[in-house]
């Protein structure tokens, strides 16, 4: 009896383990799929330039404004070259005792730390995909609509994530929604970006809104304006 047992045992193990195996070969070759395309896309967008625009709300009133012209370096980075004067945050840095004056400059830093944290996220980086995928800090499901998305932890601090959502035949980023901290686990941030399909196929990031309740802030950003650069 105890041999049956065992063997009943030793075939559930692996008839468990080969399901793991199919699922991780499943992960893999998904995320191999989606990563190939964004990595195509953001070369393509080498050839344009773009203009991001970005608002920042405090208590659901605009507080500042601003946009840039931007377009892809030599080593992949995305330069940004201000374009109009936009509206300013009207702070000073100049350190001071008068506690509003402090406190003006403590929020001027913390917009410009959410700001920095949007280019932190997104564009998602393919190279970042694969290390997560080699650390088994991915996991394939599918979204409330049925779309296939990949969910990545630990992608930019410990213990964030960041769940992509893209179409399952063409491989194309459509959403995105990352639950991190700025600074830390008390000051929570949710961000939620849009991507959309330029003319000739490159997909590429539209929007991307991030909430911080702690401080009240919302920071929007959107790309717009694509233009291909004349050789």
């Amino acid at each position: 009896m105890r041999s049956i047992v065992s063997l009943l045992l030793c075939l559930f193990a692996g008839s468990g383990a080969m399901r793991a195996q199919g699922a991780d070969e499943k992960l893999t070759r998904e995320a191999a799929t989606v990563r190939a395309e964004i990595a195509r896309s953001q070369t393509a967008l080498r050839q344009y330039t773009w203009t991001e625009q970005t608002e920042v709300l405090v208590g659901g009133s605009l507080k500042a404004s601003t946009a840039f012209t931007c377009r892809y370096g030599d080593s992949g980075e995305i330069l940004r070259t201000p374009a109009g004067e936009g509206k300013q945050f009207d702070v000073t840095r100049t350190i001071s005792k008068r506690p509003a004056v402090r406190a003006k400059a403590d929020l001027q830093d913390y917009i410009e730390r959410a700001i920095t944290r949007i280019h932190n996220y997104v564009p998602i980086d393919p190279k970042q995909i694969d290390y997560l995928l080699r650390n088994g800090e991915a996991t394939l499901s599918e979204s409330a609509d049925g779309k296939p998305q990949i969910r990545l932890t630990h992608y930019f601090v410990a213990g964030d994530s960041l769940t992509f959502t893209y179409d399952d035949q063409s491989r194309a980023l459509l959403h995105a929604t990352i639950a991190s901290i700025l600074g830390s686990p008390k000051d929570p941030i949710l961000l939620v970006a849009v991507f959309e399909i330029l003319p000739d196929g490159v997909n590429y990031l539209s929007s991307a809104r991030l909430t911080a309740k702690a401080r009240n802030v919302q920071v929007i950003t959107r790309n717009v304006d694509y233009r291909k650069v004349v050789p």
